[in-house]
């Protein structure tokens, strides 16, 4: 999961999922080592704390097998099938600056917010010429307009109150011009039920060590993550949280804020996603 620059209290970890979310499978870490090496702290004994905030320094060790390039060349066929030209990208819930790397790579205009200033400074850290914001989805007010908003891994995901998500669809308008464009994705609740073999991803990225656990609670459809972690910096859980969400309900959301084209489909085929796929894409494009 990303760092999903919507609400951080509640954003599950980028690196199981998605971001990068929890759909994402980190099981198999660029470089494992046995896990009779695991820390003797129990992961229960970890210091609490909040959600993208001690995840930040370890984020980009977990989740460096994350297919950003792809993600981007996908968009980018999509988009180009539906007319769309541009050049300035807000990545919305950006964590610490990846996903937008391959687009500014092409020659965008990129631009990062997220809600977490723990992963902004990582986004610094990583990128001292780019540009990243601290800002929330549900009230973003940048007093700018962009060609295109994208929010990968799992990034709307972690927007789990009621009408939330109609929320920041609205300020994702508000921020695009003529045409703008809007492609995310997003987990149902198929893809939130069951991440892992026996709920469980652990496993070591260069020097850190990781746990997450998964439970999902069907009497309010939520997916929780505890995500342990221990590094060089020491130990520490986090607590994320993610709510799932259906076509119907994207559809709904993006034509309340004026959206006028919703395309829900499938990565990579493009195909037409419904309910029964456990993640899905979304391109949708304000009126030209």
């Amino acid at each position: 999961m990303r760092s999903a620059g919507l609400k951080v209290e509640s954003r599950l970890p980028t690196c199981l999922a998605g971001d990068v979310g929890l759909g994402h499978d980190v099981s198999k870490p660029a470089r494992r080592r046995p896990l009779l090496a695991v820390p003797v702290r129990a992961p229960s004994e970890a210091p609490v704390r909040p959600p993208y905030s001690a995840l930040a320094d370890v984020y980009d060790e977990i989740m460096q097998d994350v297919p950003y390039d792809a993600w981007c060349g996908f968009v980018r066929s999509e988009l180009a099938q539906r007319g769309w030209t541009g050049q300035r990208v807000l990545d919305l819930g950006c964590g610490t600056g990846r996903a937008g790397e391959p687009y500014r790579d092409l020659g965008f205009e990129v631009v990062g917010v997220d809600p977490s200033e723990a992963m902004i400074r990582a986004a610094r850290r990583r990128d001292p010429r780019g540009r990243y914001l601290v800002g929330d989805a549900r009230t973003l007010a940048l007093g700018e307009r962009f060609d295109l908003v994208i929010a990968v891994f799992d990034a709307l995901n972690n927007l789990t109150g009621d009408g939330e998500l109609g929320l920041a669809c609205e300020r994702v308008a508000a921020h695009l011009g003529r045409g703008g464009a809007f492609a995310f994705d997003v987990n149902t609740a198929v893809g939130l039920q069951s991440l892992w073999e026996d709920d469980v991803a652990e496993g070591w990225a260069g020097d850190v060590y990781y746990r997450w656990e998964h439970t999902w609670d069907p009497a309010i459809r939520r997916a929780r993550v505890a995500a342990y972690c221990r590094g060089p910096r020491g130990a520490f859980v986090e607590h994320h949280e993610e709510r799932p969400y259906e076509p119907a309900e994207l559809e709904v959301a993006l034509r309340g804020a004026g959206f006028t084209v919703v395309d829900v489909i499938t990565f990579p085929d493009g195909t037409r996603a419904d309910a029964s796929d456990p993640r899905v894409w979304v391109v949708a494009r304000l009126p030209g």
